[in-house]
């Protein structure tokens, strides 16, 4: 049973503090499976939020980080979003 958008947003979230390449790469393909289940496309799925956040883990931890990019700001807000961060 594929995760919910929650559950995904959470694990994007989560996998800021990891420091493992590989096992964040392996669980980043678990959530694109799961992520698909949710999206329409192969274009939703690559630029959804969830992406993104997986995707900027591994580009810092493989030194190739932009900490400037606008879309991985936006992806932060719209996951703080389905988590519930920005209420009250």
């Amino acid at each position: 049973m594929a995760k919910t958008i929650y559950e995904l947003a959470k694990d994007a979230y989560d996998v800021q503090n990891a420091c493992n390449l590989s096992g964040v790469v392996l669980s980043f393909a678990k959530a694109i499976v799961d992520l698909r289940q949710h999206t329409q496309g192969t274009d939703a799925t690559n630029n959804h939020c969830v992406s993104v956040l997986w995707a900027d883990k591994i580009a810092q931890l493989t030194g190739i980080q932009d900490l400037n990019n606008e879309r991985v700001g936006k992806a932060y807000q719209e996951i703080y979003e389905i988590l519930g961060f920005n209420k009250g």
